[in-house]
Parts: structure tokens; sequence; C-alpha cells
């Protein structure tokens, strides 16, 4: 009988100096939080968080040196993008990180490789060999500890790649390794999980503080260059009514640069000069992230980015630093100060429901600035506002509250469902909030209580409230309406299986139904987890992140899936359409009708 607790937090701060050469001596210091340099670091559980960086004259590493010897070493050119890039590689192989001409792997026994096979950019090489020897390490720890049938090594086997898995798993690291990097890239790329996250963070120095954190999750970080934006053409690519209705939306919101209402009662919209919290951002402000292979992506720096969580080193630090009084009880308070949105006051009940969990589902309605001003103030674990904000703030029974002038804020996490809150949330995460979502422009009373529905539902059912966002902006071009800032990880309830399942059903010439299984990550079922869904009739487990399987069921297995954990399912024939198509594989269960009626 063993046991090991969970590092979860930095266990140090280091101190280096603010130059390339400083970031590169505090990087090379991330592999110390491994628990093991062998294939079973590929768990989340055997990967410990990353000491914290901070700038200084002088370096200062507490209880010295601790990086593991794996025999690899990381050349770097002098380069802040190469460096920032190469954070999360530099922790999973427990590298020591050294200046270079070119970005290349030393390893000890056997020589110099360069990266430049793995892509055409050093961000791109670097992300592109971590996935390659993530999954082939993956792939051979079933050799070790757990011995299960891994579905990622069976498709590995299918193909031409001769690895001797067991010899492979009892050799150091860096033989490991060397061994990987005779394996084409192409066969192992297509059998990887989706990724976690993508992060597009600025070329600066600051930027370092961001790189525990990023490390911590195997990020994809897209160094840019600072003072631009990592900014793509507001078009989406493919065909159907979604695509269009995307491509409309996102012309619209960009053109869209009016005041968020017109003036009413005689006022004047500008008297009063709105503060920053309140003010519409402008076309300037506005840009669509470019895209990413990943389920999640986040962005550092400044303006308002449409399909990214926008975060900062700060909202990490205040995530590790996140301990609720009583984890068991969780206080959700639905604030309706609009009688023509009661219709979302449901949300109310959907959080109290959430299993094995005492859930306090507070309705308020008519709150006035005082009580808002109050209830952000208390530790309250979600707040979920449905009503109107503008330009002088959150609109409330009595006036406006703009949360420019809350001092402080202990809410954990919030929801913004009125028009062009972004100002407002921004404002919350930096007075304190962990994390929360708000809109980037007019959403009509209709959309935003479906929106707001779905957003709950999501997160009874074991959603962060990053994924939750990030599904819906795949369902619905009002999903770009709306963004997470902060602690986009942030849950109130676990799924039944670990991980959030999410299906896409279409059916067969035969009568049977075509069923893609995807997942999405938690806080804890993040890369490198792994998964056996409780149906199927094998004992196959899967890698989480992304679809992990398809199946073709009857009717009667179909229900059986259904029933088993209530589950968000999208309809193929539905999924191009315009509008909602998002349904639940619950209510689904009980009645199946919707799968074969015509459109």
């Amino acid at each position: 009988m063993g046991a090991r607790s969970l590092h979860e937090r930095p266990a140090r701060t280091l101190t280096i100096p603010p130059t390339v050469e400083g970031l590169m001596q505090g990087v090379s210091e991330f592999g110390a939080a491994l628990k093991t340099t062998s294939p079973e670091r590929t768990f989340p559980t055997f990967r410990g968080y990353p000491p914290e960086l901070q700038f200084g004259a002088e370096p200062e590493i507490p209880q010295g040196r601790q990086r593991p010897e794996t025999g690899v070493c990381l050349g770097l050119p002098r380069k802040l993008e190469a460096v920032l890039a190469a954070a999360p590689l530099a922790y999973f192989l427990g590298a020591e990180v050294t200046p270079a001409d070119e970005t290349r792997l030393e390893l000890a026994g056997h020589g110099t490789v360069s990266l430049a096979p793995f892509g055409a950019t050093d961000a791109e090489s670097l992300h592109a060999l971590l996935v390659h020897a993530f999954v082939l390490e993956c792939a051979v720890r079933t050799e070790g500890l757990y011995p299960v049938e891994l579905a990622a090594r069976e498709r590995l086997e299918a193909t031409d790649i001769e690895l001797n898995y067991a010899e492979l798993y009892d050799e150091p690291l860096a033989d490991r390794l060397a061994a990987y990097l005779t394996v084409p890239t192409e066969p192992v790329a297509a059998v990887a999980p989706e990724w976690r996250l993508t992060a597009d963070i600025p070329e600066t120095i600051d930027s370092g503080r961001l790189l525990p954190h990023l490390a911590d999750e195997l990020a994809n970080i897209r160094p840019y260059p600072d003072g631009q934006q990592p900014a793509t053409e507001a078009t989406f690519e493919s065909e159907g009514a979604l695509t269009d209705e995307l491509n409309d939306a996102m012309e619209t919101f960009l053109r869209d640069t009016g005041p968020s209402r017109p003036a009413q009662n005689g006022e004047t919209v500008g008297e009063r000069r709105p503060s920053r919290s309140c003010q519409t951002a402008d076309r300037d402000d506005s840009f669509r992230v470019r895209p990413a292979k990943s389920i999640l992506q986040v962005y550092a720096g400044g303006g308002i980015p449409i399909g990214a969580n926008k975060v900062t080193a700060e909202s990490y630090r205040r995530q590790l630093t996140d301990t609720p009084e009583n984890p068991a009880t969780i206080r959700a308070i639905v604030i309706c100060n609009d009688p023509g949105m009661t219709a979302e006051t449901d949300v109310r009940d959907i959080y109290a429901s959430v299993p094995m969990l005492r859930v306090t589902g507070e309705l308020h309605t008519d709150t006035t600035v005082g009580e808002l001003r109050q209830l952000f103030r208390e530790d309250v674990d979600l707040l979920h506002y449905v009503g109107h904000v503008s330009e002088r703030g959150i609109e409330c029974s009595d006036g406006h509250l703009d949360v420019d002038d809350v001092e402080h804020v202990s809410t954990r996490l919030f929801i913004l469902n009125g028009c062009r809150s972004f100002g407002q949330a921004e404002q919350l995460i930096e007075t304190g909030a962990l994390g929360g979502g708000g809109t980037l422009r007019n959403v009509d009373n209709e959309t935003a209580t479906k929106m707001g529905k779905t957003i709950a539902r999501l997160l009874q059912n074991g959603w962060s409230l990053g994924s939750a966002v990030s599904l819906l902006q795949l369902d619905t071009a009002a999903g770009l309406d709306y963004v997470v800032l902060g602690d986009g990880t942030a849950e109130i309830a676990s799924a039944d299986s670990g991980s959030p399942f999410h299906y896409v059903v279409g059916t067969t010439f035969d009568g049977e139904y075509r069923l893609s299984v995807n997942t999405y990550p938690t806080q804890t079922d993040t890369v490198g987890a792994m998964l056996r869904p409780a149906f199927g009739q094998d004992d196959t487990h899967y890698l989480a992140g992304g679809e992990i399987v398809q199946l073709t069921v009857d009717e009667s297995e179909l229900r059986e899936i259904f029933e088993r954990q209530n589950s968000p399912v999208q309809l193929r024939r539905e999924q191009s359409g315009p509008g909602f198509s998002i349904r639940w594989s619950q209510d689904l269960a009980e009645d199946m009708s919707p799968l074969t009626d015509p459109l």
C-alpha cells in the first residue's frame, strides 16, 4: 500500500532577471514539479504544478536546483517568442533550456536533433514535438502500472510504426525520446486527442508570469508581437446555414459600434462620462482570435477577443488560492431585474438540482443598487444576473450599479446575462471574482434566456464555464456574443462520468444510429486523463479530449446510453441549421421521436 499527495499549487516562487536568459533559467526548473520521469507522467496527477516566476535583479532559487536529471537539453535562440512557446515542452521533458543558434534537442547518448521538421515556426515545432512525445508516452505507459487496452496504442499498432513498447518502458527518458524521434509524425498526430488549450500571449517579458500556469496545462502557446493582436479575418470555413450565420454575425458584430440603447426619458447618452467598465468597446478593440485546433482558447492582452477566454496572470493566481469554506455546499444566486426575462429564473431550480451537493438556489428580484453591491461583496459561489446592462452599469430597481464603485468582489463565479456586459464583467474579475461570463453586444431577451438556461444546465452537469461557452459558440452564432473572463475552468459540480460527454447522433440507412462520443476537459480530467465509457462491448480506454469513439447502436442501446448521464446532444441533421440545436440526452431517452422526425 502506498500514498502520495497531489501537487496542485506551485511549491516555490523563483526570482529571475527580466531577460530572455532569465526566463530560460526559470523554465529550466519547471521539470522539478514532475512526480516521475517515467511514462506515467502523462497522467495529470503525476505532473505537479511548476514553480511561479517573479522578476528581480538577482536570481533566487529556493532550495536550489531541483530539476531531474533527464539527459534532455532544449536549445533555443535568444528570442522571447521561442522561450515563451517552449515552456510546456521543457516542463514535460524535464529539460534544461539553454541558448543556441537554432531550436534543437540535445539528448544524452544520442547527439543533437533539429526541430525544424516538426513545424515552420518555433512555436509550431515545439508544440508538435510535445504532442508527438506525449502520445507515444501514453502508449508506452500501458506496459507499466496501468496495463489497460488503450485505443491510441491499438491504432498505432495498426500502422507501420515499429516500437518495442515493453523495452521502451524501462528505458531512461532521453532514450525513449530518441526512439520517438524516429517515428513519423503523421500517424501519431492522427491518434492524438483534441488538445485542451491554446494560449495567445504577447511577446513581453511580463508574459513570463503566465508560463507556470500554461505549462501546467501543457498549452499550445502562440506568442504574438507586442502591440498587435492575434487576429484573423472574420470568416469561418466550411459550408451550410450555420456557417453563413456565423459569418454574418461576425461581420455585424465588428461593424456594430453604436451605444447599447438610445437615450431615454429626455436623457442624453454621454451626459455622464461612463467609467472604463461601462464603455462600449469600439471596432478597434474587438477582433476574432485566430482559430486553433483545441477545445479551449485563452488570450492575454488588450482588447476584446471573440472566440477566446480573456485571462491575466492575476486571474490564474487567484485560481490557485481559491478555497471555498464549504465545498459541499454551493450558494447560487439568481438576480432578475427584468420582468420580461422571468422565464430565465428557472435557472435557480436548475442549479438547485445538482446531485450530491447542497445548493441554495436563491432568487432575488427588483434588486436595488445597494443590495447588488452587497451581494457582490458576499461569499457567493455563483451569481447569475438576468437583466439589462448599459453604459451606466448594471440595471437595478433604483438605478444602475457601476462595478467600478465596488471596492472588493468576493463572488467566485458569475454570469452577467445582459447586453454588452463585457466591461462590467472585466471589472468584476479585476476586483476579485474568480471567473465569469459577459456579452459583447446587444442580445435579445429570447436568445439571452436560451443561452442563460443552457449555460446553467451545462454547469449543473459538470461542465466548466469555459467548456460550456465553447460548446455554445460551436452550436449557434449567438454564442459569439458571449465571452469568458478569468478562470474558465471554474466548475460548480462534477459529471457522473468524470468527464462531461457531448453526443452527436445521426441515422444510418438500415435504421440504426451513428453516435459520436465527445469529451470536454475538467479541472481534474485534463491532458492525459483516461476514461472508459460505461457502454460499448469491450474494455477499451480512451484519452480524454474531443471525439473519443463512434458507435453504431440500435434504438434500445441508444436510449440506455442517454439514460446513464444527462449530456448535451446534437442531431447531425440539425447541426448545420440556424439557431440552437442542443438537446438533452435524458429528455430524448423519454421521447426518441426527434431523432427521426422530418426537419
